[in-house]
């Protein structure tokens, strides 16, 4: 349950951080009329049909993927992926407009002002009951301190909120994304790790990023590991 309470304080952090969410009517009607447009000219043979190969843009599923984050990183992952024959083709007006389509898709209010791409990095994605803790099966990243426990186990202690992995694949790390890791503070988390391997072992009380799969049984979250790397040599004082 404590795990819960902190995940909870996790996500209202993150929450404070947009100046709005998607349930205040973030979008125009007529702009989601133009997206559904642009959605059925440009995406819909890939994510509907018989034939379709692309995930749902509706429902439980998609928004446990993106939610408890801004729009930025969906914007950026359509702007940047799709559509899937011609990636990057359009211009950011008609990602934004299928942006619309797909929040009004899903249910959430119009309002009276356009979503534009300088908005998406202030506005939230949340589900109809507001902030929640990251779904049961999310990846995640997550900066804390390697701990070796009793019977060969393995923790991450001292460990910050989990943060969502955005991507489908996950192939290790970047440089960057290991600088952003290494300047991240400690937490007061604590996550039973597993899938440790003997090589990332040899890293114990090193500050290390983690990433792997969120898995939540009886309030207690733990990580089955994906890649572990270490950011810094010792985990401070």
């Amino acid at each position: 349950m404590a795990v819960a309470m902190v995940l909870v304080a996790g996500v209202a952090t993150s929450f404070a951080q947009a100046s709005t969410t998607v349930l205040e009517g973030v979008y125009t009607s007529a702009q989601a009329s133009r997206g559904e447009a642009a959605y059925v000219t440009h995406c819909s043979s890939c994510h509907e049909g018989q034939d379709a190969d692309g995930p749902q843009l509706m429902g439980r599923l998609f928004l446990d993927r993106w939610r408890e984050d801004t729009l930025a990183p969906l914007f950026t992952f359509i702007k940047t992926r799709m559509p899937g024959n011609r990636p990057g083709t359009l211009d950011d007006r008609l990602y934004v407009d299928i942006m619309a389509h797909i929040l009004q898709a899903n249910d959430f209010p119009a309002g009276e002002r356009e979503l534009t791409a300088g908005l998406v990095e202030r506005i939230q994605l949340i589900g109809p009951e507001g902030p929640r803790p990251l779904a049961n099966l999310t990846i995640v990243r997550v900066v804390g301190c390697l701990s070796p426990e009793a019977n060969n186990a393995w923790s991450l202690v001292r460990a910050g909120n989990p943060r969502p992995v955005r991507e489908r694949i996950v192939n290790g790390t970047t440089p960057d994304e290991l600088k952003l890791s290494a300047a991240q503070p400690l937490g007061g988390q604590a996550f039973p790790l597993r899938s440790v391997t003997e090589a990332s072992a040899a890293l114990a009380g090193h500050k290390v990023q983690v990433k792997g799969v969120l898995t939540r049984q009886n309030a207690i979250d733990r990580i089955n590991v994906m890649s572990l790397d270490s950011v810094a040599e010792m985990c401070g004082g």
